[in-house]
This record gives structure tokens, C-alpha cells and sequence, in this order.
């Protein structure tokens, strides 16, 4: 797959405490909007890997990487979505061949930072949650570089050692980024995978939902 930078904004307020400064869009949408979902559509036989979304504070090929997050990532069999807080927080899913859909989300509410992600049906589950502030909110930020494609994993699990950037090596039908915490967002993106099995373009929500970004 090919690698994008995603856009950037500017923070001027971080109401969770986080760094203030440029972001890029993953972390924009938490920050303003209390939390950021993708929804994510991708193929896997046995080889792919790499980071799909990601976060860090310079862009690549630089390795003067003091705060990263691997966000989305595929490693040794395995689906990896998460990021650090106070160490790491993640959930994982074992893949098998062919085309799998992501919806997943991080996001706050009621003092707690929560993980969320389901896997080709809402069945397919799983969940974390810390009350301790996630670099996606601002801790050790600020990160003005997100991508599409490719990040800075080394150290994370599954990560192949002495592995530094990550490049996604597999095909990805579609990515499309949302904002927001609340059970109508929720219920929207979990409805649409039952019905449809991801096997569609990802829905649009509008405001203030989404998608702020759909990638084909």
C-alpha cells in the first residue's frame, strides 16, 4: 500500500490536560471531539504487516522518535489497535485469510479512556479501558504527524525486532475516520457492519460524526 500524511490542525486548549500544539487528524478529532473511530477494510493471506494508522512526532525516515503510536497495525497474525497510557493499552485479534473489517474506536467518558474495536461482526469484540491520559488525548505531545500506511513501531508488541518505521505491505479496500464518543455513533458504524459485513463504502454520518476523511 502507499503511505499518506494525514492533515493537521492546531490546539490551542487541551481540555484533558494533553499537550497544546499541531496535531494531525487523529489526534484532532479526539481532542475537539472527544474521540476518534475508523472504520477499516483490509485483506490478509499470511504475510502482511505493518502499521495501517499511526501517530508520532516527526515523520519518517527520521528515527528521533521520543512519543509514537502505532495505532492500527497488523503483526504476526494478528490485528493490533491501541496506544500508550502510562504504558501500553491495547486489544488484538488472530486474522485469517481474507477480507476483514475494522471498526474501532478511542474515546472518552465519565473520567475514563476507553478502547473499542469489532472485528468483521459486533460478536467479534473487544475491549480496554485506563483512567490514565492516552498519547491519542495529548500525553507526551504534541504529535503533528499522522499516517496512513506507515509508523514508528519499534518496542510494540508483535513488532518484528529491530524493526524502527513499519510499512503496511497489504491491500486496504478503504479507511474512513470519524469523531465523537456517543451511542448513536456507536450504534450507526456496529449497525452498518451487521448489515452490510463492511463489503460497502463506510457510511456517512454527517455532523458531527463523519467521516472527516474516507481513504479508497
Amino acid at each position: 500500500s502507499t503511505a499518506y500524511q494525514l492533515p493537521q490542525c492546531s490546539i490551542s486548549s487541551n481540555p484533558y490536560g494533553g499537550a497544546t500544539g499541531t496535531y494531525n487528524l487523529i489526534n484532532c478529532l479526539a481532542i475537539q471531539r472527544n474521540g476518534t473511530w475508523v472504520v477499516i477494510r483490509f485483506y490478509y493471506t499470511s504475510g502482511e504487516q505493518g502499521v495501517i494508522l499511526s501517530f508520532q512526532n516527526v515523520q519518517y525516515p527520521s528515527t528521533s522518535v521520543t512519543a509514537n503510536t502505532p495505532w492500527v497495525y497488523v503483526a504476526g497474525g494478528y490485528l493490533y489497535i491501541g496506544d500508550y497510557a502510562g504504558g501500553i493499552k491495547q486489544v488484538s485479534f488472530p486474522l485469517t485469510t481474507g477480507w476483514h473489517t475494522l471498526v474501532a474506536g478511542e474515546y472518552f467518558s465519565g473520567g475514563t479512556y476507553y478502547i473499542v474495536a469489532y472485528l468483521d461482526s459486533t460478536s467479534n469484540s473487544k475491549s480496554s479501558s485506563t483512567t490514565s491520559l492516552p498519547q491519542l488525548f495529548g500525553a507526551y505531545g504534541p504529535f503533528p504527524y499522522g499516517d496512513v500506511g506507515n509508523g514508528f513501531a519499534w518496542g510494540w508488541p508483535g513488532v518484528p525486532s529491530g524493526t524502527y518505521w513499519f510499512p503496511y505491505n497489504g491491500y486496504i479496500a478503504y479507511i474512513a475516520i470519524y469523531a465523537g464518543n456517543t451511542s448513536t455513533l456507536i450504534n450507526d458504524l456496529t449497525n452498518w457492519l451487521n448489515s452490510t459485513g463492511g463489503d460497502s463504502l463506510p457510511p456517512s454520518l454527517g455532523s458531527p460524526y463523519g467521516p472527516y476523511a474516507l481513504y479508497t
